[in-house]
């Protein structure tokens, strides 16, 4: 007996804090600066760490990472804290002192590699092609600590999910609403199915999902159905809406700053590659710590 259809999704427009374009912000709005007893106590942290010690407990940051949970979960989406000292003791200090930090924001998201992820820029000059890159990872927030970011290197760029919603929305309902249905992909190896937008009991998530489901169309299971006709034609609208300048928000971290986002929310461009700990210095050295948080949204986009 086969199972009844799916119902046709029904988008509605996006709203809230989340929802924004590059006009609309000002440095106000994501940055979060950071007082000298904070950062004094990260310095403290940072020569524990330099020395081979315990990091000590971060208890005057605490209040300013319980406000940027609320930031990545119900505000803008993504925010940088700008004032901490992380690039004056050290690569492996900064990564310990990350992990340190990011434990107060929630749990690190395992998985087979370091448990902090070396970044490094810019990537090997080439020709463009192909449909852009986001971060996609199946968590609830990213941290990104700038360690090197030379004068002349390209910026980070930044569009709220909500925002391309609602322009896919007002140029094309019926290339969105292909998108809120669940298609097949690979990930990590394994096949799923996932949509890019979902709402789950008012809740938004979202996640560019373009390169996965491509690569599972290129190697399909036996029995598995062809992509829906639709589905590339509102892949490249999603990419032109994501391209538009005026949604485009242009970040330029400093040397010590952190920025963190909800992947779900605010889709950041992936222009870093990650490079095993021993390769030499490059003009732009990061480091990523992926986040899982209590009120995830994971379970609204990646229903089991």
């Amino acid at each position: 007996m086969t199972s009844p259809p799916r119902p046709r999704p029904r988008p509605v427009p996006q709203t809230g804090a989340a929802v924004w374009t590059a006009a609309d912000l000002t440095a106000a709005d994501w940055m979060v600066p950071v007082g000298a007893e904070e950062a004094g106590e990260l310095e403290a942290a940072l020569k524990a760490a330099q020395d081979a010690q315990p990091v000590p407990p971060l208890q005057r940051l605490a209040p300013v990472l319980h406000d940027v949970v609320s930031r990545l979960d119900t505000g803008r989406g993504f925010c940088m804290l700008r004032g901490l000292p992380f690039d004056r003791h050290g690569a492996l200090a900064a990564e310990a002192t990350l992990l340190a930090l990011s434990a107060q924001l929630g749990k690190r998201l395992s998985g087979d590699g370091a448990p902090v992820a070396r970044l490094t820029g810019p990537p090997p000059k080439g020709p463009a092609s192909g449909p852009p890159r986001f971060h996609s990872e199946a968590c609830d927030a990213i941290a990104l600590l700038c360690l090197a970011n030379a004068p002349d290197s390209p910026p980070h760029v930044m569009v709220s999910a909500g925002a391309v919603h609602n322009e896919m929305m007002r140029r094309d309902r019926a290339a969105l609403a292909e998108l809120y249905v669940p298609a097949p992909l690979l990930e990590d190896g394994a096949m799923a199915e996932r949509a890019v937008f979902t709402m789950t009991g008012g809740a938004f998530a979202a996640r560019y999902t373009r390169h996965a489901v491509e690569a599972a169309a290129a190697s399909p299971q036996p029995g598995a159905p062809p992509p829906a006709a639709g589905l590339r034609p509102a892949f490249d609208l999603l990419d032109a809406v994501c391209a538009e300048p005026g949604l485009m928000l242009k970040l330029e971290p400093r040397p010590g700053d952190l920025l963190l986002f909800n992947p779900h929310l605010v889709w950041k461009r992936s222009t870093l590659v990650e490079t095993p700990p021993d390769a030499p210095p490059a003009p732009q050295e990061f480091r990523r710590v992926r986040i899982t948080m209590a009120n995830s949204r994971r379970t609204v986009a990646e229903p089991a």
